[in-house]
C-alpha cells in the first residue's frame, strides 16, 4: 500500500515541477521545491512516530471504543507538536531560508503560511488515514492516494495560473482540506459499519 504513495508523490511532484519550470520559470520551481524540502524535513519526524507507535496501536485495536480512544490520543499527542513545529517554521522562515539556502531563495518566504497550514491539515488527515493502513483497507487507500495525487496536480495548475507561485501553497492546503474531509467520512463509515 505504501508503494502507491512512494510512486504517486514523486510522479506528481515531477509533473508539477516541470509545469512550474515551463510556465513560471525554473527559479520559481526551485522555490517550490525548497518549501517542499522544508516540509518534508520536519514532517519526517512526525511520520516516523506515526509509523512506529501510532500505526501498531491502531492495528491492535479490536473494537470501536479502543479505536476512538487511540485516535483521540493520537490527536492529543501529535497535533500540538505539529502545530508548534509549523508555527516555529513560519516564524523562523527567514532564518531557515538563510541557513538551508541562499538569499536568492528569499522569494520563497511568501509560500510559508499556506504551506504550514497545509502541513498541519496533512498530519490531521494522516492520523485518520493511517486507519486504512492499520485495517488493511488496501483498495480505498490506493484510490485515495491516486485521487489526491491527481487533485494536487489539478489544483497546482489552476491556482498557479490564477495566483502565480503562491498558488502552489494554496493547492497544497486545499488538497489536504479535502483529504481530511475524506478521511473523516471514511472513519465515520468504518466505525458505523463495525458497531
Amino acid at each position: 500500500m505504501a508503494i502507491t504513495s512512494a510512486i504517486m508523490i514523486p510522479i506528481s511532484h515531477i509533473i508539477i515541477r516541470n509545469y512550474l519550470g515551463t510556465t513560471l520559470g525554473w527559479d520559481q520551481a526551485g522555490y517550490w521545491q525548497g518549501i517542499c524540502y522544508i516540509s518534508s524535513i520536519y514532517l519526517m519526524i512526525v511520520t516516523t512516530a506515526l509509523s512506529t507507535y501510532y500505526l501498531p496501536k491502531l492495528s491492535e485495536t479490536t473494537n470501536n471504543k479502543e479505536l476512538k480512544k487511540e485516535i483521540i490520543l493520537g490527536y492529543k499527542l501529535i497535533m500540538p507538536i505539529v502545530v508548534t513545529c509549523a508555527l516555529l517554521i513560519y516564524l523562523l522562515k527567514d532564518i531557515i531560508i538563510t541557513i538551508l539556502f541562499t538569499q536568492n531563495f528569499t522569494p520563497m518566504r511568501d509560500l510559508f503560511l499556506w504551506q504550514v497550514i497545509g502541513d498541519v491539515l496533512k498530519i490531521a488527515s494522516w492520523l485518520l488515514a493511517y486507519l486504512m493502513l492499520a485495517k488493511a483497507m488496501i483498495k480505498l487507500f490506493i484510490i485515495t492516494e491516486i485521487i489526491f495525487g491527481l487533485t494536487f496536480i489539478l489544483f497546482s495548475y489552476l491556482f498557479t495560473h490564477n495566483y502565480g507561485l503562491i498558488g502552489m501553497s494554496y493547492a497544497h492546503c486545499i488538497n489536504y482540506v479535502l483529504y481530511l474531509i475524506t478521511a473523516i467520512v471514511t472513519i465515520i463509515q468504518y466505525i458505523k459499519k463495525n458497531q
